[in-house]
């Protein structure tokens, strides 16, 4: 299951807030990375993997586009998503 978005923040600021998500002192799930890039991070967690993944979006110079993606349908990924806007916007 893929879930895409767009994002006001670098790519960069992108990944930081997802590995701040699942690792920072305040951490919304656990998890721990597998994988990680200038573009993505893999995360495992408890039921299954995760990744993220941000880049320049093609159609909006102005945006970072956001892509996560797992095997299944995870209730984790909006609350993800949720907490990478909110980054966004402060």
């Amino acid at each position: 299951m893929t879930t895409e978005t767009a994002s006001a923040l670098a790519p960069g600021d992108v990944l930081a807030a997802a590995r701040d998500f699942f690792l920072g002192a305040n951490r919304m799930a656990d998890a721990w990375i597998d994988t990680e890039s200038d573009t993505h991070i893999t995360f495992c967690t408890f039921r299954g993997n995760l990744a993220v993944a941000a880049f320049a979006d093609p159609q909006a110079p102005d945006a970072t586009r956001v892509r996560v993606t797992t095997l299944r349908e995870e209730g984790i990924v909006p609350r993800l998503l949720t907490y990478i806007a909110l980054a966004g916007q402060s």
